[in-house]
Formats: structure tokens, sequence, C-alpha cells
């Protein structure tokens, strides 16, 4: 993928400019249509550029659409430096969880997996955007937790990400309901704080080594 970093490489002024409008129109057409049915023509028509342009920093669909993501990915939130308990750490996870899905459209992401599917491309770039950043929150949340002594298992932070990520496919995918404050209570007090409670106290006392 040696093509997304495209944005950052735009330069300043009007290239800067065009760029950005290309990026997200190109964002917005995802979610309009799809990955498959994206066509550089029709970003080129929404970002009133011409298809020289984008073939001249973008030599393909694919590199085009790895730069959106990443271009739309470095203006998600991040998690808060630390809370002064893991509920309160799990309760800013799950806001951060749900602001970043609630930034990102639904329809745009599903075609995305299924394209991940078929392009080694758009995998990675899925991977770095939605998938790795997400997976470091967890893991700092329950680092955060074994070094208060609240947690032992390192190994945690797997089954919190499939936890958490999994609700948020369900609200945002499936469900397209949301998941506002009191939903985002209920699961982690009713859902991911007996988990990996549970989970923790299995793995017993040398979970750690």
């Amino acid at each position: 993928m040696t093509h997304d970093t495209g944005f950052v490489e735009a330069g300043k002024g009007r290239g800067a400019s065009r760029a950005a409008a290309i990026l997200d129109a190109t964002l917005q057409l995802l979610g309009e249509v799809g990955y498959d049915q994206l066509t550089i023509d029709a970003v080129a028509a929404r970002a009133r550029s011409s298809k020289t342009t984008i073939y001249r920093r973008w030599p393909d669909k694919s590199s085009l659409v790895c730069a959106a993501l990443i271009s739309a990915s470095v203006r998600h939130p991040e998690l808060p430096a630390g809370g002064t308990s893991l509920r309160e750490d799990l309760l800013a996870l799950t806001a951060l969880f749900a602001k970043v899905a609630s930034i990102e459209d639904p329809g745009a992401f599903a075609s995305l997996l299924a394209a991940a599917q078929k392009d080694p491309a758009i995998a990675n770039a899925v991977r770095a955007t939605a998938v790795e950043p997400r997976r470091r929150d967890c893991r700092d949340v329950i680092q955060r937790a074994i070094g208060r002594g609240e947690l032992r298992d390192p190994r945690l932070a797997t089954a919190l990400y499939e936890a958490a990520i999994g609700q948020m496919m369900v609200r945002f995918l499936l469900q397209s309901d949301g998941f506002d404050e009191a939903r985002q209570i209920d699961f982690v007090d009713n859902t991911l704080m007996p988990m990996l409670k549970a989970h923790d106290k299995e793995a017993g006392p040398d979970a750690d080594h």
C-alpha cells in the first residue's frame, strides 16, 4: 500500500485543499454507494476535480480509498489519559468506541469489510485505522487496571476488544439504533465488568506471568 499517505504528501495551499476535497468526496461516496460501486469518475465530479489530478496522486481506486480512510482516522478522538478505576476507564472506552462508530458511515464500513476480503491493501487500511487503534485502547485499559491491582491477566485485552467491537457491530451495523450513554453504562456494568472479573478470577494468581 504505497500510496496510503497521499493525503499527507499533498503539500500546502491549493494542492492540500484539492487533495482534502478528493478524499472527503471519496468518503461521502463510500457511504452512498459502497466500495464496489465507487468510481473515480464519480469522485472527480463530487470533488470538482479531474481524473488526471486524482490518478497523478493515487493510481487506482484501492489506493485512493486507503488514503481516505487514513485521512479520516486522524480525526478520530483518543482515549482519555486514564481514570481512577477500571469502571471509569471502561466507560471512557465505551464512549470512545461509540463516538468513533457514530462518525463512520455504517454502509461504507460494511462495504469496506467486504472489499477487505478481496483486496489486501483495503484489509491493511481497515486494520490500521479501525482495528489496531481500538485494540491498543483496550490494552491500555487493561494495563491500567493491572497497575492499580484491579486485574492480573493482560490477555483480557483481547476479550475486552472482542466484546466491545461486537457490541458496536450490533448497535451500528445490524440494529442501527445507536449506543447512548444509558446503554453504555448498562454495557459496562452488566457485561464488561462481570466478564473481566470472572475471566481474571479463572486465570488464577499466575495470570501475569
